[in-house]
Parts: structure tokens; C-alpha cells; sequence
């Protein structure tokens, strides 16, 4: 009897699971059947269902993923890569004032100017509504009215700098004006023409020359120019190259110009094994510039370039083992830009010339010995006497009579000729009465080297002349000078000469014939 109950429990059992699985009887798999027949019949409850297969899948995905976090959080992390640090602008170096152009009504163009200049943190840019006009060079008086105008601007805004011009049918035409006058490269006939358009590398160009033309000044000044002038002209040198087809040819010719006078100033300051490299550079693309030239261009307009050529070649021979036939090549250049630039419409540019062609010629001469240099010399330099007057321009007037008394100190010892002596002496005094040892004591010393020095030989040749003691004040105030300044080479230069002067002094007291030596260099 508990055998049929027994069964009779599991029969209802059964049919009970089977309702809850929704199956029927002849759905059930025959493994299920076999595996519920041999279990256990607790009473308490039925037994928990198996796992379903996809909720396992689930388990274990989550199992490993906790696991490879864990193990993500373990492991040791790569270093990070130092990230390159961002160079610091910068500080402005030169203050620049872009004045108002002529032709441009609404002011757009000279904002666009400002606003390109302004991106190059070196410059601290400032817009000045004030309208500088040029017509031409023809009249020299408009010329220096106006060039004084744009130096008096620099001054009473204190900047370095002033960009002024106009525009015409093809774009921009500029100046670069700065408080101090500079006939060698920027001036009033250094015209920078490019288009409206002012791509990066016009802008590179632009920038360049604006370094090129800024005063060094201090210290400080000079070394900040010396760091970003080089960069730059490495910048602006692939417009120079090749000049786009696009641009008109004048401001083809004026690319490649500005890239000389930028080439030059990097000559400069450029370290030795790099500034003969720039000044070829600079060269070259005068040259080019020069080729450029039309039919109708005025003459002067190729003095010009002769005249800057010259420059270049110059600096080459100050580096130079063997400066002469470098000098010989600048003297031909200066020769035919003293012939081409007209002295009645460009009388500045024509005086710089004459006395740099002097300059080169009496250099030329202490090389070589040949007196007829000193001569051409003399006539170079005492034209430019006729635009630099005593009373107009004192300290150009002083700087040219100065050069005349060391070429009539050496043209006077070659000739033996007392009477060319006397000049330079004479010359000398002239010159100390414009410039003091107050206001320009290394000027002031070397005009006291020259007077010490040319006394020396006019004693010298006279025969006791009583010039001595004269001299041996000159040399010593000079020294003096020089030693407190730090100028060292001078220094020697005269610390030479007045031991010459002393050693002929105690010759002619003691009667004894001696010889005195040579100056080794009296006109430094």
C-alpha cells in the first residue's frame, strides 16, 4: 500500500514539472525522464534549475574582463614620451611705426600692413595717421624736406623705425626711414615694392629687413638683432631666388635688392665662417638686381647698385688675408657709381659714395705703396665737402676732414713733402673743434692719434721742427682714451706711436743720429 502511494506521489510530481516547463508527454527527452527517476524526493522543495547555457557565457565574460582590468591596473604603465617644449615668443625687439600710404583712401592697406607686421612678436608695431609723400627724386630739396620729416617722426614717437610710402596699380611701394641717416643701404632711394597680396614670404622678406635696418644700439639690442637677424634672412632667401613670374618687374628688382641689403647687414654680424657666405650672398643678388634693369630706368638707378656691390666687396677685403685685389674690385665698383649718380638730384648718395671710393683708395694705397691712390683720394674726398658743410652737417663734415688729414699724412711722408705734413696737422685741429672728449672721446682719441702722428712726421722730416712735445700730449691723451674705453687695438696702435715719439725726443737730446722707426700704423 505505501508502494502504490509512493508511486502514485511521484506520478503527480511529474505531471506537475511537466505543466511548469509547458511540455507535454510526449515532449519530454527520455534523458530528462531517467535523470528526475533517479534523484531524491526531498520534501522541503524542488531543486534550483540548472544555469541557463547563455547566463554562464555572461559569467565568464564578466569573470575575465574583471581579471584583465585587474591586471591592467598591476602592470607597470610605459613612460609617457617628453612632450617638445614650446619655444617662448619673442619680446619685442625694434618698436615700428607704419605711417598712412598715399593712395589708399580708406586706410585697408596700410591696416593689412600693420596687422601682417604685428603677427611677428619681435616688433612692436603702432599705426601713425600721418601721410608721407614722395613723387620723385628730382627734386633734392623735396627729397631732404621729407626725409627729415620721416627722421623728426621716429624721434618725437620714440620708436626705432617708420614704414611710409604709397600704393600703385601693382601694389605696395615702401620706405624704411630710421632717427639716424643711412645713405649705405635704407634711405629715401631704397624703395621695397610687393604686391597688395602679402603672402608669408613677402612678410619674411619684410620682417628681415626691418632687422636689417634697425640700430643696434646697446648691448643688449645687438645681441637680440645678432639672434633673429640670421633666421630671418635664411627665411626671406627663397623669394630672392626666384621671384614669382607674377610680380611686376620693378618689384622683382626690389625683391632682390632688399635681399642684398639684408645678406649685407647678416654679413656683419654673421660669425667668420659665415660672412664671407653672406656677403657672396649679398652680392649676388645685386647682381641679379642689376640685370633687372630696363631701358627706361633712370641711371642712377644702376649707381646704385654699383654702390651697394662696392659695399659688399668691401667687407669681403676686411676679412681678407689678402684684401687687395678685393679692394681693387670695390674701387671699380665705387668709380662707376660715382660716374652714374647724379650729384644735383642725389647729392647725399653721391657725397657717400666719393668718400667711401677715398676711403677704399687710401686703404688701397698703405697696402700697395702707390702714391697716385692718395691723390684720387684727396680728390674724392675734399668733393663731398661741397654737400657736407661744417655749419649743416658738423659730424659728417668732421668724419671726412679727418680722413683727409690721414691721407695728407701719408701722401706728405711718401713725397717728403713738409708743406702736405702741415695740412694734415692743420686738418686735425679743425676737426677737434667739432668733435670733445666729452661727446665722442674714441673719435676725439683717434683724431689725437692722427695729430700725434703727423706731428711726429712733419719733426721728423723737418729736421727738428719742435713738434715733439705737441705730439707726445696728442699720443698721450689718446691713449689714455682708448685704455679707459676698452679700445685695445687702438690703444696699442698708440701706445706704439708714442714710444717712436719719445724714442726720437731723447735722440735729438743727445745729439745722437738715430733713426726712429717707422709708425707701424699712425692712421689708427
Amino acid at each position: 500500500m505505501a508502494n502504490e502511494d509512493d508511486g502514485d506521489k511521484r506520478a503527480e510530481r511529474l505531471k506537475r514539472a511537466r505543466a511548469l516547463a509547458g511540455q507535454t508527454g510526449g515532449g519530454t527527452p527520455v534523458a530528462t525522464l531517467r535523470a528526475d527517476a533517479a534523484k531524491p524526493d526531498p520534501i522541503a522543495a524542488p531543486p534550483s534549475p540548472a544555469p541557463a547555457p547563455a547566463a554562464a557565457e555572461l559569467t565568464r565574460t564578466l569573470r575575465q574582463s574583471l581579471m584583465e582590468m585587474l591586471t591592467g591596473l598591476l602592470r607597470p604603465k610605459p613612460p609617457t614620451p617628453p612632450q617638445p617644449v614650446q619655444p617662448l615668443p619673442d619680446p619685442p625687439v625694434l618698436t615700428v611705426l607704419v605711417a598712412a600710404l598715399g593712395n589708399d583712401a580708406d586706410g585697408a592697406a596700410a591696416t593689412r600692413l600693420n596687422q601682417a607686421l604685428s603677427a611677428r612678436t619681435a616688433l612692436k608695431v603702432k599705426a601713425l595717421p600721418k601721410l608721407f609723400a614722395l613723387d620723385g627724386l628730382e627734386d633734392p630739396s623735396q627729397v631732404a624736406a621729407v626725409t627729415m620729416n620721416t627722421r623728426h617722426a621716429v624721434v618725437e614717437e620714440d620708436a626705432d623705425l617708420l614704414v611710409w610710402g604709397d600704393l600703385t596699380k601693382d601694389g605696395y611701394r615702401l620706405r624704411v626711414a630710421t632717427a639716424a641717416s643711412d645713405e649705405e643701404r635704407f634711405g629715401p632711394t631704397t624703395r621695397i615694392e610687393v604686391p597688395l597680396d602679402l603672402s608669408e614670404p613677402v612678410v619674411n622678406l619684410l620682417f628681415a629687413a626691418l632687422l636689417a635696418a634697425g640700430d643696434p644700439g646697446s648691448e643688449p639690442r645687438r645681441s637680440a638683432l645678432r639672434r633673429l637677424l640670421l633666421p630671418a634672412a635664411t627665411a626671406a632667401e627663397p623669394l630672392a631666388t626666384k621671384p614669382p613670374v607674377q610680380m611686376a618687374m620693378p618689384q622683382q628688382r626690389s625683391v632682390q635688392m632688399l635681399f642684398g641689403h639684408i645678406a649685407a647687414a647678416a654679413a656683419a654680424i654673421a660669425p667668420a665662417e659665415q660672412a664671407v657666405t653672406w656677403a657672396d650672398k649679398a652680392i649676388n643678388a645685386y647682381r641679379q638686381a642689376e640685370r633687372r634693369l630696363g631701358r627706361t630706368d633712370p641711371g642712377w638707378e644702376g649707381g646704385l647698385i654699383h654702390r651697394h656691390i662696392a659695399a659688399a666687396i668691401a667687407a669681403k677685403a676686411d676679412r681678407s688675408k689678402e684684401p687687395a685685389p678685393l679692394l681693387e674690385e670695390a674701387i671699380r665698383e665705387w668709380r662707376a657709381a660715382a660716374e652714374t649718380l647724379p650729384r644735383a638730384v642725389m647729392p647725399q648718395d653721391w657725397a657717400a659714395t666719393q668718400v667711401r671710393l677715398g676711403t677704399a683708395l687710401y686703404r688701397l694705397d698703405l697696402l700697395t705703396g702707390q702714391t697716385e691712390l692718395l691723390r684720387e683720394a684727396l680728390q674724392a674726398l675734399q668733393a663731398t665737402l661741397q654737400v657736407y658743410s661744417r655749419t649743416e652737417t658738423p659730424t659728417r663734415w668732421a668724419d671726412v676732414m679727418h680722413t683727409v688729414a690721414q691721407v695728407l699724412e701719408v701722401y706728405g711722408d711718401q713725397l717728403r713733402n713738409v708743406e702736405v705734413l702741415q695740412r694734415a696737422v692743420d686738418a686735425c685741429h679743425s676737426v677737434l673743434e667739432i668733435r670733445s672728449r666729452e661727446r665722442t672721446p674714441l673719435a676725439w682719441a683717434a683724431t689725437q692719434n692722427t695729430l700725434g702722428s703727423a706731428l711726429f712726421l712733419l719733426d721728423r722730416h723737418s729736421e727738428g721742427g719742435g713738434h715733439l712735445i705737441e705730439a707726445e700730449l696728442a699720443l698721450s691723451s689718446a691713449l689714455e682714451v682708448f685704455q679707459t674705453q676698452g679700445a685695445k687695438r687702438p690703444a696699442k696702435v698708440a701706445a706704439r706711436n708714442l714710444a717712436h715719439v719719445r724714442k726720437l725726443a731723447e735722440s735729438r737730446k743727445t745729439r745722437s743720429v738715430v733713426e726712429p722707426h717707422w709708425l707701424d700704423d699712425p692712421q689708427r
